[in-house]
């Protein structure tokens, strides 16, 4: 269980010390792996997370296996808050990734506002069920395009980070849907993608992207 023995199992931070994730959590600085498992459904919940560099994936297994993400957590984002003492659901770093935890039994001790952090985690809840009651798959794409474009306002072009599997097990599409849904959005140049994995982004028409995604 990622609590009782990833600190010894992954690298921490220099200058950080090196121990229990009991310890506290100024003190304590985690790096993974992209696919590292930082909890699972069934254990305990004894810390909630901060991320400070990557992308947190955090999904649910249906009975016959399939994975069902629900959110993406990025720099600054908070995961982790359970409304009971066991896990619920899955957290994976979709690439290398950098997280803060911080040990429920500390909470009081942290200057950390827990309503503020489950009023986030709702408001990202009701936009995924938003994005994924549209019928056509390309206003979802265009849904999603924009939620991610929404966390670089400044910034035209960006890393997506995650994988068209991770997109599409967001969207509740198939990867060949999502990789058709990419293409015609390059064809109506909305955008343009980059990168080996074509997961970097540039946005050439931000008003369209919106317009497809109302």
């Amino acid at each position: 269980m990622f609590q009782d023995h990833a600190i010894g199992k992954y690298t921490p931070v220099p200058g950080h010390h090196h121990g229990s994730v009991s310890a506290t959590a100024k003190d304590q600085s985690i790096k993974l792996s992209a696919d590292e498992t930082i909890y699972s459904e069934g254990e305990y919940a004894v810390a909630i997370y901060q991320v400070e560099a990557g992308v947190v994936r955090i999904y649910r297994l249906s009975s016959n296996g399939q994975r069902h993400i629900l959110s993406f957590c990025g720099k600054g984002e908070w995961f982790g808050l359970e409304n009971g003492n066991v896990r619920t659901d899955f957290a994976e770093a979709i690439c290398e990734t950098r997280v803060r935890p911080f040990p429920t039994n500390q909470i009081a001790i942290v200057p950390i506002d827990l309503l503020q952090i489950a009023l986030t985690n709702l408001a990202k809840a009701q936009c995924k069920q938003l994005i994924i009651s549209e019928q056509s798959a390309l206003k979802r794409l265009a849904a999603f395009v924009q939620e991610m474009a929404d966390r670089h306002p400044e910034d035209p072009e960006f890393d997506m980070m995650m994988s068209r599997s991770d997109i599409a097990d967001y969207l509740g599409l198939t990867v060949e849907t999502v990789a058709r849904s990419f293409t015609k959005l390059r064809e109506k140049r909305v955008l343009r993608l980059a990168g080996k994995s074509q997961r970097i982004v540039r946005l050439l028409d931000r008003d369209a992207l919106i317009a497809l995604a109302i």
